[in-house]
Order: C-alpha cells, then sequence, then structure tokens
C-alpha cells in the first residue's frame, strides 16, 4: 500500500506541477500578448496623430490659398492635378485629382507655401489627395491624409488615414433671378442683361475658375459626362453645338471677348442652355438662344452657409481609407 499511495502521490504532484506550468504558460502568453496589443494601439494611435496632423496642415494650406486672394489662385493650385492620380473607383475626367507626397517636389505658384510633413514618416507611403468634383461640386474638395510611421518609430509601418471635406469659395447659393417682362424691340442702343439678374450670387471670377477647372480635367462637348461652363475670351464666331436638355450648358462671351466686337452664335450651332454676353459695347443676348436653366452653374450649398470663406462639411471626417 505505502508504494502505491507513493506512486500515486508521485503523479499527482507530476500532474499537478504540469497543470501549473500550463496556467503559467498560458498566462504569460495572456501577458505578452495583452502588451503586444497596446503596443499595437499605441503604435496605431501615433499614426492616427500624425495623419491628423498633417490633415490640419493640409486644411490650413487651403485656408491660405482661398481667403483674401482672387479666385484665379484655383488654377494655380490645381495645375498639376490630373485624373491618374485619382483613386481607381474616380475614372471621370469630371474628377480633379492632385496629389502630394513628401518623396516628390511640388511646383507651386508663388502665392501657395509649401506642405510641412511630419517627421519621420515612411515617404514613399504617406501622400495628401485634393480630390473635387469640378462638374457637379466644384466648390466642396475632399482632402485625405495619410501617414506611414518609417523605421525611425517603434511602430515602423503603422499607418493611419483620416478624411475631411471642405467647402471653398469658388462658387455661391444660386438665388433665382426677378424676371421681368419681355420688352418690345430695341432701337439701335442694345441694353445687356445685368449680371446679378442672371447669374444671382456667384461671380465672373468663379464662373470663369469653374471653366477653367472642367477645362483641366478634360471634359468637353464630346465627353461623358460632358462640359457645363464654358467661360469664352475670343470674339471669333462661335461654331458648336454645345448642351443637351439633361446637361444645359452656360457659354459666357467675356468682357474680353466683347471688347473687339460682338460675337456671333453661327447658325449651325445649337446651344442648348444659356448665351450670355459680358458687355457694355451693344451686344445683348440673342433672344432664340437665351434660356434661364440654372442647372449648368447651380452648385448645393447647405442653407445659411457662409459661401465666401473656406469651411468644414459638417459630418465629413472619417478615420478610415477610401
Amino acid at each position: 500500500m505505502n508504494q502505491h499511495s507513493g506512486m500515486a502521490n508521485l503523479w499527482s504532484a507530476i500532474c499537478l506541477i504540469l497543470t501549473t506550468s500550463m496556467l503559467g504558460w498560458i498566462t504569460l502568453r495572456s501577458v505578452m500578448s495583452e502588451t503586444q496589443r497596446s503596443q499595437q494601439q499605441l503604435f496605431a494611435a501615433q499614426a492616427l496623430a500624425s495623419s491628423e496632423s498633417l490633415l490640419e496642415t493640409a486644411i490650413a494650406q487651403i485656408d491660405s490659398v482661398y481667403s483674401g486672394q482672387d479666385i484665379a489662385i484655383d488654377a494655380a493650385f490645381w495645375r498639376n492635378a490630373s485624373n491618374s492620380q485619382c483613386p481607381s473607383t474616380l475614372t471621370s475626367p469630371q474628377w480633379q485629382c492632385l496629389k502630394w507626397t513628401p518623396s516628390e517636389a511640388v511646383m507651386f505658384d508663388n502665392r501657395i507655401s509649401a506642405l510641412a510633413w511630419p517627421k519621420s514618416i515612411d515617404v514613399t507611403n504617406s501622400f495628401v489627395l485634393f480630390v473635387r468634383d469640378v462638374r457637379m461640386a466644384p466648390h466642396k474638395i475632399k482632402i485625405t491624409a495619410q501617414i506611414s510611421l518609417n523605421s525611425e518609430q517603434p511602430g515602423v509601418g503603422s499607418r493611419a488615414t483620416v478624411q475631411q471635406s471642405l467647402y471653398i469659395p469658388i462658387s455661391a447659393p444660386w438665388t433665382p433671378p426677378a424676371l421681368e417682362p419681355a420688352s418690345g424691340p430695341e432701337s439701335a442702343e442694345c441694353r445687356p442683361l445685368e449680371w446679378r439678374k442672371t447669374f444671382g450670387n456667384i461671380t465672373p471670377a468663379q464662373l470663369k475658375a469653374i471653366s477653367t477647372a472642367q477645362l483641366q480635367t478634360g471634359l468637353s462637348a464630346l465627353s461623358q459626362p460632358s462640359r457645363t461652363v464654358y467661360w469664352i475670351d475670343s470674339p471669333l464666331t462661335w461654331t458648336q453645338s454645345l448642351g443637351s436638355q439633361n446637361a444645359p450648358v452656360a457659354l459666357i462671351f467675356s468682357e474680353t471677348a466683347c471688347a473687339l466686337q460682338c460675337p456671333q452664335i453661327a447658325s449651325q450651332a445649337a446651344i442648348t442652355g444659356m448665351v450670355y454676353f459680358q458687355s457694355a459695347n451693344a451686344c445683348q443676348n440673342p433672344v432664340g438662344l437665351l434660356t434661364l436653366n440654372p442647372e449648368a452653374y447651380h452648385f448645393d450649398w447647405p442653407i445659411g452657409i457662409d459661401a465666401s470663406r473656406v469651411q468644414r462639411v459638417s459630418g465629413s471626417w472619417k478615420n478610415a481609407g477610401f
């Protein structure tokens, strides 16, 4: 009995030791896993903080570009934009994309300062991307900022991406003009239509900037979707048909064009939308071509927003990829 009792006690002791060792190993693995998870969360938080910092810097950059400067700065800012810089989900020419990376030198206009990048980042996997729809919403920019930590950081490879959309003062809320009854035939002197009665609060400079932006992206009368705003500085006779019932256009002959002579619309050119002469040189809209249709230059704005300055789009902040 004593021998069997000793063997039983020995096996019990061995089992107890094995059980204790197994519990200790499981506890150690749990502690190590929790420590690793905490480190990963710390590194992710570090990357997120850097990406948020970069996003705020980019927003400040946009604010400095569009605040207190001529709207022509818009063309200078987007000068190096191209559809090839857009995400693969945005292939239409209506999308204008501008991607900045710390590894590439960006040629800036002298009115635009260089972007300040955070330190200790992986230059091959960090970027700021500016995106807008120049056909449907040229006054709205989505900014995406991505940061990846480099080997100087304990959390090398950790990455975070954040987004924020902004309204920029390239348009204005459209207000329907107060239409006056059509008058009888004029004498030799023509009275041009007032700009505000036709276009509301949107300015000539803003429409010219929108026209330039659409041209930069490759929108045209033949593209899909088609271009909607045409700012024309040439006094030559216009020969191209533009617009359709589903996609009307705004064709504006500028003061530059009208100063030389009154531009003409060729008889074979069909314009669906609006033709406007920005002129005090006895030019006016031919009755057959004038259609008050704001769809080509009417862009949605929230009620009561101040369209004269850069503002964040409420609810557009996002923590993730595209």
